[in-house]
């Protein structure tokens, strides 16, 4: 299978050489207390006219303290989605944010906070990444934002349009957005009624669901909605390898790096 440093897209090559049934891994990621949070699956896909459906199994939920050990957990993975910017603009607004927070809508949109632009990435203080930020796009970063930034420089410093063929970046309201038939969650993920919410979503995709979560709390490493998000970023990154997914916006820009500034958005489940 084509890894990183190669030049050709592996999401594709799978379907060159499975004619009659299709099985792959992908994986989840996202942020949480002790670094990043991995949901590893195997995606089983019978291709014949009596049974088109598929079979997500969770392989394992791991927790590594830097973005290269996700990289070297995920060696195996067709694709790798994870719940952080990739690809930083100049100067204005990404708009591929623009675009999820016009899909999600109302109270959720606000979920999707503004990637910082890339010179933030060299603040070391939140003061001194506001005035960067005021200065090159006329807006000051936001708190949430200033936290992610050392996860985003983690990945930003690896990334590469090489790379980003296997590494994608998702928004975990998106692709609830999705699984809800288009509709965004009624409640915050924080909350434990909208963490019950997004559960009734995943049940029918991972029919160990209630155990996966059971376990994941046990830890303080990890949130109560970090397992859920890492679950539907994993499960957004199989919609993409079986072609059910598309991007946000669907002719992204790219940034200064050359990396594609992009949301991938499932197709509803079905």
């Amino acid at each position: 299978m084509n890894r990183q440093g190669t030049d050709e897209n592996p999401v594709k090559s799978i379907f060159n050489t499975v004619s009659t049934s299709l099985s792959f891994q992908v994986a989840g990621v996202d942020g949480c207390k002790a670094g990043w949070l991995v949901a590893i699956i195997s995606v089983t896909k019978k291709d014949n006219r009596t049974d088109t459906s598929c079979v997500y199994d969770l392989k394992c939920v791991l927790v590594t303290s830097t973005f290269a050990e996700v990289l070297s957990k995920t060696a195996d993975c067709e694709l790798v989605c994870v719940d952080i910017p990739i690809g930083l603009s100049d100067r204005k607004r990404r708009e591929c944010d623009l675009a999820a927070r016009k899909v999600l809508g109302g109270q959720r949109a606000s979920s999707v906070f503004p990637a910082p632009i890339r010179l933030c990435l060299l603040a070391k203080d939140y003061k001194t990444a506001c005035e960067i930020s005021f200065e090159h796009s006329g807006k000051k970063l936001s708190w949430q934002s200033f936290f992610l930034l050392d996860k985003i420089r983690q990945v930003d410093d690896l990334m590469s349009p090489v790379l980003q063929q296997r590494v994608r970046e998702i928004h975990p309201e998106v692709s609830f957005w999705a699984l809800k038939n288009k509709k965004p969650m009624r409640h915050k993920k924080t909350r434990l009624i909208g963490r019950k919410e997004r559960m009734k979503l995943l049940a029918p995709i991972f029919s160990e669901l209630e155990r996966i979560v059971a376990e994941a709390r046990k830890s303080k490493e990890v949130a109560p909605d970090d397992i859920l998000d890492a679950l539907v970023a994993a499960w957004t990154a199989g919609q993409m390898v079986l072609g059910k997914a598309e991007t946000l916006p669907k002719n992204p820009e790219l940034d200064s790096e050359g990396l594609r500034m992009e949301i991938l958005c499932p197709a509803s489940y079905n």
